[in-house]
């Protein structure tokens, strides 16, 4: 028992105040003669012991007076250890995508906020974090219109990064008591349940989930071109139930284009395809209705109109790429000469130095430029080329051409894993009418083997975006250029030159894509979308400017691409991560950590761990049935 005021209870002296004037004997009896005294002898001494044992009562029930008054002005109580310890209390609230799903006809992020208002101690000071938001020492007064307001959020953090955030608004006192509340509907993708006791701090976890987990979803959307005028759009769909038949709509820029129905396929992702035109420009959305998750009902996309791909051969005998550039993807130009070429050289996607004799030293610093600002060369020797001039320019990239050697071998070694062959063969190809060489020279340095001899020999290595054959392909010497790998390999480099437009891109996520335009010194691109605007990183390479969007823009949808004179715009779309509802065991949980069944549970624990229970009333009633005790006492022993 602890007292408010303790220095009051130096009054407890007061009691030897009833003490001294119990004991001290003031009144003296006198003797009065009578003449039969037997009798009053017999009753003086009754009467002395009633007087006794009514003095002593008295003196106790005074005594148990004073004392309870005393006690009661000096406010005992009780507590528990940890009530005037100092209160930090973190809490997350988890407002990821998959905090939509439904519960009491609201939303679970709806649920919770609204509990945590209802229940969150008005006097209470805390701190609180969101997956895009955090508010410092606050009451809930004061952030309760935010709370009410808050959106869903494409990121989410994971337990661990709970933890370590946390600890950043926990001070260092060691008596201090800290708490962390983890609000959140615990899917997978949370993970590291252990690491989240790294912090300091009582966890407890407060779980939200949906009566019915079931979610219908747009999961990917692609592109197949079957011709020059037809683009097939295909849409992959997925549902955790049997959804039967749902509706899926197609449209551009707004309009209405397009309508189908997806039907439900028992392993759990259906396909649908729409045709669209080839050569026009679409800022499509693909959308459906559910009653599951909201963010995955729709994904953006656009397609747009692909500018040429410029290549560029320098040297004669090149017959075979005329033909395997003469489409409507690529823009092929020819010059005998690198004399002729230098003032074409910094404005192409792909420069192939085609059976060259020489390399003239001024153009040397011309060709490093160009591939260092991000361009892609080819180097196809000619068997009787001074080496020494081209290792020159191979030398800045750790490579270098040796010795010739006249020996015939089969081009046998196909790196289907390298990026050049990504999507151009669907597997390995074992039966294969192999090309072949008859000489070829030997190669020096790093890089990646591409093509091989069945000696293990290279016969196409690539570093970054620098290609070296270590053979002409001159008919004389192989049937590479007649054989089914030349299409897929000299098309694939110049595919990989530059980077085409994607259909879409995930938010968040590491992407760049070349756009046709030179930047001035006053002009900075930016993708708009009505009112919400922001600027890519970019750089200048070459004719191109290369954007990232990795600094990805606020919200998903199509943005059109501003202060540039070509039209081009860029889709968005949220990572479709969270539509997988699946979620952690929380039987399962580190040290420190409690799972509590709801918030006002929690607080309930708060104030029972925190609580002061005042006993100065009960005195006061002990005070008062000692003043009854003494009037009884006065009234019934007369």
């Amino acid at each position: 028992m602890l007292f408010k005021y303790p220095q009051l209870l130096w009054s407890l002296w007061l009691l030897f105040i009833p003490i001294l004037i119990h004991l001290l004997q003031l009144r003296k009896f006198k003797t009065t003669p009578f003449t039969n005294v037997r009798l009053l002898k017999k009753v003086k001494a009754k009467s002395q012991k009633s007087q006794t044992l009514k003095r002593w009562l008295l003196l106790i029930s005074r005594l148990g007076l004073l004392a309870a008054l005393i006690l009661a002005f000096a406010q005992p109580y009780t507590a528990s250890r940890s009530a005037f310890k100092k209160q930090e209390l973190v809490i997350y609230l988890d407002n990821s995508f998959s905090m939509q799903a439904r519960r009491n006809q609201n939303s679970l992020l709806e649920e919770a906020t609204q509990e945590l208002i209802r229940n969150l101690p008005k006097e209470t000071t805390f701190s609180l974090f969101t997956n895009d938001s955090e508010y410092r020492d606050v009451t809930v007064d004061e952030i309760r219109n935010v709370l009410l307001q808050l959106n869903f959020s494409s990121n989410q953090l994971n337990l661990s990064e709970i933890g370590l955030k946390a600890n950043s608004y926990l001070g260092n006192g060691p008596d201090a008591l800290k708490s962390l509340v983890v609000i959140s509907d615990f899917q997978e993708s949370l993970e590291g349940i252990r690491d989240a006791g790294k912090t300091e701090a009582d966890i407890y976890f407060i779980p939200f989930r949906a009566e019915e987990v079931r979610n219908v979803s747009i999961d990917s959307v692609f592109l197949e071109t079957t011709s020059g005028s037809i683009n097939n759009l295909h849409i992959t769909i997925s549902g955790n139930y049997d959804f039967g038949s749902i509706p899926v709509s197609l449209f551009n820029r707004g309009s209405l284009i397009a309508k189908s129905a997806v039907t439900y396929k028992p392993e759990g992702t259906s396909e649908l395809v729409f045709s669209l035109p080839g050569e026009e420009n679409i800022e499509g959305k693909v959308s459906l209705t559910d009653t599951g998750l909201a963010f995955d009902n729709d994904l953006y996309f656009n397609i747009n109109t692909r500018e040429k791909i410029r290549v560029l051969g320098i040297g004669a005998n090149d017959e075979f790429l005329i033909r395997l550039f003469d489409d409507n993807t690529t823009q092929y130009r020819s010059v005998t000469s690198l004399d002729q070429a230098s003032t074409l050289v910094p404005d192409q996607d792909l420069v192939i130095l085609n059976q060259l004799n020489a390399l003239p030293a001024g153009t040397l610093d011309l060709l490093r430029e160009y591939v260092d600002r991000g361009g892609s060369l080819v180097l196809i020797p000619s068997m009787t080329m001074n080496t020494g001039e081209f290792n020159r320019l191979l030398g800045f990239y750790g490579l270098s051409l040796g010795k010739r050697v006249q020996t015939p071998l089969e081009v046998t070694d196909i790196n289907y894993a390298h990026p050049l062959f990504k999507d151009v063969f669907r597997e390995e190809v074992r039966n294969f009418q192999y090309p072949s060489a008859k000489e070829y020279f030997t190669f020096n340095g790093r890089a990646d083997k591409i093509l091989g001899f069945s000696n293990e020999a290279p016969f196409l290595t690539a570093k970054g975006k620098c290609y070296v054959f270590t053979t002409t392909l001159a008919p004389d010497n192989t049937n590479f250029t007649a054989s089914p790998l030349v299409v897929p390999t000299l098309y694939a480099m110049a595919m990989r030159s530059r980077s085409l437009p994607t259909p879409y891109y995930l938010l968040g996520s590491e992407s760049s894509e070349d756009v046709a335009v030179q930047l001035g010194k006053d002009r900075i691109l930016s993708l708009k979308k009505g009112d919400l605007e922001f600027i890519p990183r970019q750089q200048s390479v070459g004719r191109n400017t290369r954007l990232w969007f990795s600094d990805a823009p606020p919200e998903a949808g199509t943005y059109v691409l501003e202060n540039a004179p070509v039209n081009r715009s860029f889709s968005f779309n949220f990572p479709r991560k969270e539509n997988d509802l699946k979620y952690l065991d929380l039987d399962v949980t580190g040290e420190g950590t409690a799972v509590m069944d709801s918030i006002s549970e929690m607080f309930k624990r708060f104030e029972n761990d925190s609580r002061v229970t005042g006993l100065w009333k009960w005195f006061v009633i002990l005070a008062v049935l000692f003043l009854l005790a003494e009037i009884i006492i006065q009234k019934a022993m007369k």
